[in-house]
């Protein structure tokens, strides 16, 4: 899976990304982070959050402003497949 980001991803989350998991959510286990503290830190809801994960397609803002809240740059999952723009 190539990925143009400015850092190469961990090999924990390239792991359970190829294992099924989705990207923003092997990304937020492997920082230690709960739904909750992502939704509280982005302004989104818990909701929110857990339809993105799941693949639900959401405006690019709304990933960054998840990338931001696990201390990510901008942007970051916008080349991964399973991360999806709305119509």
């Amino acid at each position: 899976m190539s990925i143009a980001t400015p850092f190469a991803l961990p090999a924990e989350v390239l792991s359970e990304i190829a294992n099924g998991t989705p990207a923003i959510q092997a990304y937020r286990q492997y920082l230690g982070y709960s739904i909750g503290a992502v939704a509280v830190t982005s302004g989104l809801t818990v909701d929110e959050v857990e339809s993105i994960e799941a693949g639900h397609r959401f405006e690019k803002g709304y990933r960054d402003r998840i990338a931001r809240a696990l201390g990510l740059p901008d942007g970051i999952f916008d080349q991964m497949s399973d991360v999806s723009d709305a119509a």
